[in-house]
């Protein structure tokens, strides 16, 4: 079984985007703070954490606001699920690529990039290694946009939650895009299933259905022969990500900048990963490599 993990990187540069290449983690409040919402409300301090370094910024939100993420939650998957593919987005090419038969793709983005580009060759989605056919394997192992508790649009309006672990636990529906931006815009008093962007990836709506997609990665983990990891920045902080990698008996590839290669080293030093391999290229360019490298 082969495993491709997918980051921010592989969206920023997948190429043929509307309205713009998603941005990256320093750049992403930027692009919150001009949307005019929550995200231009925040103190300057808090603010300026944010530009030095998302997840700190997260953390001192989440502080500063006793745990009330909810509204800025729900904005950020608004943000993130606004973005298109177009033709000739290196997503479609990897679909085509690497195809549904004996590959899970697992990404970490909030975005919808991937599932759009499913659709566009006509390939449905499915949010588990159980698929249908015709369908494509994807986890998303810390949320997604689109998967918001099934619970009707304004039943929770007026409701603060804060400093609590988990603010709701409701079962999930993964909404289609357009889906996806109605409730993003009429919701009130919800947000959808994703991580916090901050150490540790906590999530406060419907926990249990994230915590499934991380369960069935760590068994595709286990169970690959070859895993590709593309526009991943090595964190090993989330164990989640590089741990289970590090135990996993797979061949690995990693697709990175040579600015991202010391990093990767040390990952693989300390997990002592001799079939672990670095290849420096970006999206667009890794694919035919890849696809030689998993014969």
């Amino acid at each position: 079984m082969k495993l491709i993990l997918l980051g921010a990187g592989a969206s920023y540069g997948s190429g043929s985007t509307e309205p713009y290449a998603p941005p990256l983690g320093n750049a992403l409040f930027h692009e919150l703070e001009k949307c005019g919402g929550i995200a231009a409300t925040i103190p300057n301090e808090i603010k300026d954490l944010f530009r030095e370094n998302f997840e700190k910024g997260m953390a001192a939100y989440t502080e500063f606001t006793n745990d009330n993420t909810i509204g800025f939650q729900r904005e950020l998957a608004h943000y993130l699920a606004s973005f298109t593919p177009l033709s000739g987005n290196t997503y479609i090419d990897l679909i085509k690529e690497f195809g549904i038969k004996n590959t899970v793709y697992v990404s970490l983005n909030y975005d919808l990039l991937f599932e759009l580009s499913a659709g566009l060759e006509n390939i449905n989605v499915c949010y588990s290694t159980e698929r249908p056919n015709n369908y494509v394997s994807l986890l998303k192992i810390h949320g997604s946009s689109n998967f918001w508790p099934k619970i009707p649009v304004g039943q929770m309006d007026g409701v603060t939650i804060e400093n609590c672990n988990v603010a709701i636990e409701a079962p999930v529906n993964s909404l289609n895009h357009r889906e996806t931006l109605y409730r993003c815009k009429n919701e009130k008093g919800l947000a959808p299933a994703i991580a916090l962007y901050a150490e540790g990836k906590s999530v406060k709506v419907s926990p249990s259905y994230v915590d499934r997609q991380l369960a069935e990665w760590k068994v595709s983990a286990s169970k690959a022969t070859k895993i590709a990891i593309i526009g991943v920045k090595v964190h090993e902080v989330d164990d989640h990500v590089w741990d289970i990698i590090g135990k996993s008996k797979a061949k690995v590839w990693y697709v990175g900048f040579l600015s991202d290669k010391s990093s990767f080293e040390v990952w693989k030093n300390n997990h002592k990963k001799k079939n672990a391999f670095f290849i420096e290229s970006d999206f667009s360019k890794c694919i035919d490599i890849l696809k030689k490298r998993f014969k």
